[in-house]
């Protein structure tokens, strides 16, 4: 049915379409690739492992890594990317009641479904079964369901690193994290030692280049298949019934050599457009200059912005575990380029508000740290700031050390070029979740 439908295509309706379907499904076989990259071991090494297995962060990195952006100096992550289509995961995760920590639960469709730690779960963790949408069977006693809405499902695990001092107790909480096959539960399993590698994956091209240079039939193919084990919403019914004339149905073939050379070339020119509407989606909410978000992991039937935060960061937090405000520019909206001095003055009720702690970083326009003479990337609740009488905060963001603000509010800046400021907010207040928090403007000075 689908493919006869699919047949009588005009130009105009097969270009609709498909750019309808690619954002709509961008975030399934986005997620699917960056699975396989990251799994494309034979065993777990640092923070890559196998397909169910959870790779670990065991220190905190400095200018010179350049393992994966954004890195982050407030926690050291753990990372399960875990497949549910067969049989279900057993999931041991500690109790970790005197620091703040988070394992958030990511689904194929880039939403949160499931969050524990220090306010998911009051600190308390347990022995759990992870179980795909469509499993049926009894569960050993002992184990609590986790019913997960997708086959694929990523773990990602934060906990609160002060110090460098830390780590070796914190390493030995990371290896309470475990996971190991349904049956296997109550044995003394242990994992193998090596695993074999997932044919044709390519682990070495970005996940954005691979994605974004699929072919509508290999794109559209790979969507079809997922749509199977990583069923979408009941809310998607409306848009899963008008993308079924292209094709677009759970385990259907992709009938791209049924389509004329016209209806192919404008299914080509839809993925295109699709591509534009991600990339000109804007990712929250525009404040004096900070770009704010506070929807992220429940994006519901907003698929432009779905697929827009999967091409830029898979795996945001709900905004009740973290809150991440970025800016790339002053007061002005100028670049903030290396070649100026900025300040950034929070008046006594505008510092973040927070339950747990806030930090302000400072990366390149790659997202890796800016390295300078003392080693300082980042400023924050740890960081031991120098307040006005009145309770304000300024923190001087240039490359030489100021003389006009205390160097420990100095955030050291590139020599030269631009760079962008991100802040992380964990357990952020109510009033940020509502939009009555606004961070102020950073101004040029100099």
């Amino acid at each position: 049915m689908t493919t006869e439908r699919s047949t009588h295509l005009t130009p105009e309706a097969a270009k609709r379409l498909a750019q309808e379907a690619y954002v709509f499904g961008f975030p399934l076989v986005y997620i699917e690739v960056q699975q396989d990259r990251s799994t494309a071991v034979t065993k777990p090494t640092g923070p890559l492992a196998p397909v169910n297995r959870f790779g670990h962060y065991r220190q905190l990195p400095d200018a010179s890594d350049r393992t994966v952006v954004g890195m982050n100096l407030d926690v050291l992550l753990s990372i399960a990317n875990c497949d549910l289509s067969g049989e279900p995961l057993a999931l041991s995760v500690p109790d970790i009641p005197d620091r703040f920590w988070l394992l958030q639960f990511l689904n194929g469709w880039n939403d949160v479904p499931l969050s524990m730690g220090t306010r998911g779960s009051g600190g308390k963790g347990g022995n759990f079964a992870l179980v795909g949408p469509d499993w049926q069977g009894d569960l050993p006693t002992g184990l609590t369901e986790l019913r997960m809405p997708t086959a694929m499902t990523n773990l990602g695990g934060r906990i609160r690193i002060e110090n460098p001092a830390e780590t070796t107790p914190i390493n030995a909480l990371q290896d309470q994290f475990r996971l190991m096959p349904l049956s296997a539960w109550g044995t003394a399993w242990q994992p193998p030692a090596e695993v074999p590698l997932k044919p044709g994956v390519d682990a070495e091209t970005p996940v954005p280049r691979q994605v974004l240079g699929m072919t509508p039939s290999r794109f559209f193919g790979r969507l079809n298949a997922l749509l199977t084990t990583n069923p979408a919403y009941p809310a998607d019914a409306p848009v899963l019934e008008r993308i079924a004339a292209l094709g677009i149905a759970p385990g259907a073939a992709f009938p791209w050599a049924s389509f004329s050379p016209e209806v192919q070339t404008a299914i080509g020119e839809g993925i295109k457009a699709g591509q534009q509407q991600i990339r000109a989606t804007p990712l929250g909410e525009q404040v004096h200059g900070w770009m704010l978000t506070r929807d992220m992991g429940r994006f519901g039937t907003n698929y432009p912005l779905r697929a827009a935060w999967t091409l830029f960061g898979v795996g945001g937090n709900l905004v009740e575990d973290a809150c991440y405000p970025l800016t790339r520019v002053d007061a002005a909206g100028e670049q903030l380029d290396g070649g100026h001095r900025y300040r950034l003055r929070f008046a006594p009720d505008e510092l973040p508000p927070v339950n747990a702690f806030w930090s302000m970083y400072i990366y390149n326009l790659e997202f890796f740290f800016v390295d300078n003479p003392i080693d300082r990337y980042m400023l924050g609740s740890r960081s031991h700031l120098a307040h006005g009488d009145d309770g304000s905060l300024t923190i001087a963001v240039q490359r030489d050390r100021p003389t006009d603000v205390p160097g420990s509010n100095w955030l050291p800046g590139p020599a030269e070029g631009g760079f962008e400021i991100p802040m992380r907010l964990y357990l952020p207040k109510p009033e940020v979740a509502a939009g009555r928090w606004r961070p102020p403007a950073i101004e040029r000075v100099g």
